[in-house]
């Protein structure tokens, strides 16, 4: 391990080591500017010989960085040092969190399998917005994973193996073989030659070595895996998300994440205000609660299952004093159909809360694929299916009134749905609204304003940014066709100047499609959008046309399988 004195990073003081691997070396640094810890790994030099490959470090670690998830590790600068021998070190600096691996878990007896299946979930769902994204991790392993005193979960490394899949020097094409295409112990089989194709299912045999290892001990290629004490519908999982045929493995994250939900029937959760208030609530008694989606000052979103109907559903619990409209718009879509908006099954009002009982949605929301890259014939696609929506709804009567990418679900590729009419934007944050018209009324055209905001940053990765009544970043839309720009532009202009109806967007779109020699757009309805293989070759802010968006078919099921009381935590 080099010297710290030999390592200058500007704006950044090294303090101590952290721990090494075969590849890099990670620091305890203080961030000057912020006057905060952070955590600097600095890789080995030999790997970025190529110039080839230096580049690839470079569209790897910006892409990675712009992964938001509270289960992963965030990436927030990126650089190369030249040390004392005159060697370029490449590296990255990341939020410091004080933690422990997964390895130290796994050695620990009083850990529960309720909490060890705790884990596996929040992995599931660093892994399930990862591969919405067109990222592929390539080495998940226990020591990949951290684990914080609260129980908090954080995968590390996205995408640093996968950078280093290009290279002409033989010593570095072996160094990669063992160390960049992943730890030999976790790799699938498809993992085994540099030329292979390595795609999400590659993290899914992954997880299921890793999975292995957190239950039984220890990992199915050693002579004493003896899985007889977990349970056989468990193991049944592990051995699924191991077979040799990527076909026959579990197809995402998602699928994992949700049989272990089914398992656990809440028992991983801790101190949930659902049980305080289900009696004062009235809820339905069958109603099995799966997980907390969100919990904050203004109220709560809950998954529950349903037995009766054999179906998951979404409980959102708003206090009345931030309401809003959304109770009175609630209660017209409970007699209204169309598929793109999200059916409400029921609601329900008192004294502290207004209840919406909504269909659940298992792609997620269109909020968890910004990062990746829009054809302009999906984004196409998505933007009509957007404004049918719209329409139908303001044909009702209803406006939306907080449009964003986070109240839009995909159903699968091809497909999704809004959700939220009347709901007041109450997440903790800036403060900051990117997605509504500064100063209007909530009215028809405003949800048209909102849908140009949501595919301004679909198509330019940026939010707009509202001056005095102007969008100041449009030149951000340089990158797309004129005519694609043209209308974006107009739906963000100011008021009196901007498509008064998403009719009339709809009708603007369809002339597009007919001047860029698209697909008709209901034709697009049946579009499938083929599978983007690994993160290496994305580029999104250079081919934005040109990309291909992968999304994975959400796997309808239901596992049941009693679980074990909770046991006690990490101490």
């Amino acid at each position: 391990m080099p010297a710290l004195s030999s390592l200058q990073l500007p704006g950044y003081s090294i303090q101590q080591p952290l721990g090494e691997g075969g590849m890099a070396m990670v620091y305890l640094g203080q961030q000057l500017s912020l006057n905060r810890s952070v955590a600097i790994k600095v890789l080995n030099a030999t790997l970025v010989a190529d110039p080839i490959v230096e580049g690839q470090f470079q569209q790897e670690s910006l892409l990675v960085a712009s992964l938001n998830h509270p289960n992963i590790i965030q990436v927030i600068d990126q650089g190369t040092v030249v040390d004392a021998q005159g060697y370029p070190r490449p590296y990255f600096v990341m939020q410091y969190v004080k933690s422990i691996p997964l390895t130290s878990v796994i050695r620990r007896d009083d850990v529960s399998l309720t909490r060890k299946l705790n884990i596996i979930i929040q992995i599931c769902k660093a892994l399930s917005y990862a591969h919405r994204n067109g990222v592929v991790h390539r080495d998940i392993k226990p020591a990949n994973v951290l684990v914080d005193y609260d129980g908090h979960v954080r995968v590390v490394d996205f995408g640093i193996a996968g950078y280093f899949k290009q290279t002409s020097d033989t010593a570095i094409e072996q160094a990669a073989t063992t160390v960049i295409m992943g730890t030999p112990a976790y790799m699938a089989p498809e993992q085994s030659s540099p030329d292979s194709e390595v795609t999400h299912l590659s993290d899914i045999y992954a997880l299921g070595v890793l999975m292995h290892e957190l239950f039984v001990g220890r990992r199915p290629d050693e002579k004493k895996a003896d899985s007889g004490s977990v349970a056989k519908p468990l193991m049944d999982m592990v051995y699924q998300c191991l077979q040799a045929d990527i076909k026959l493995r579990p197809q995402s994250a998602d699928e994992i994440e949700r049989k272990i939900l089914q398992l656990l029937q809440g028992k991983h959760l801790t101190d949930p205000r659902w049980d305080k208030d289900r009696q004062l609530d009235q809820l339905p008694a069958d109603y099995k609660l799966l997980d907390v989606l969100k919990e904050n000052q203004y109220g709560a979103t809950y998954l529950v299952s349903e037995p009766k109907r054999q179906q998951w559903l979404v409980v959102k619990k708003q206090q009345v004093a931030y309401e809003g409209s959304a109770y009175d718009k609630a209660k017209v879509l409970t007699g209204l159909s169309h598929p793109h908006i999200a059916t409400i099954y029921g609601t329900a009002r008192n004294e502290r809360v207004f209840i919406t009982v909504v269909e659940h949605v298992n792609g997620g929301s269109l909020q968890d694929r910004l990062t990746q890259a829009f054809s302009l014939e999906r984004w196409l696609m998505l933007t009509q299916q957007i404004c049918r929506a719209l329409h139908y709804a303001h044909e009702s009567g209803l406006v939306h009134g907080n449009l964003r990418p986070s109240n839009i679900l995909v159903v699968s590729p091809t497909h999704i749905k809004i959700t939220d009419f009347g709901f007041d934007d109450h997440s903790v944050g800036t403060g900051v609204d990117w997605y509504q018209p500064l100063g209007e009324t909530k009215s028809v055209v405003s949800d048209v304003f909102s849908v140009g905001a949501v595919l301004f940053h679909m198509l330019t990765g940026e939010v707009i940014n509202q001056q005095a009544g102007n969008v100041k970043n449009l030149d951000a839309l340089s990158m797309v066709p004129d005519t694609v720009a043209e209308v974006v532009s107009t739906m963000l202009d100011q008021q009196h100047r901007r498509f008064q109806t998403a009719e009339e967007v709809t009708i603007a779109l369809q002339g597009l499609a007919l001047e860029e020699d698209m697909p008709a757009l209901e034709q697009l309805d049946t579009l499938i959008v083929p599978e983007q293989k690994t993160s290496t070759s994305f580029s999104w802010l250079a081919k934005l046309a040109l990309v291909l968006v992968v999304l994975f078919f959400i796997v309808e099921g239901i596992w049941l399988l009693g679980g074990e009381p909770l046991g006690s935590w990490l101490d």
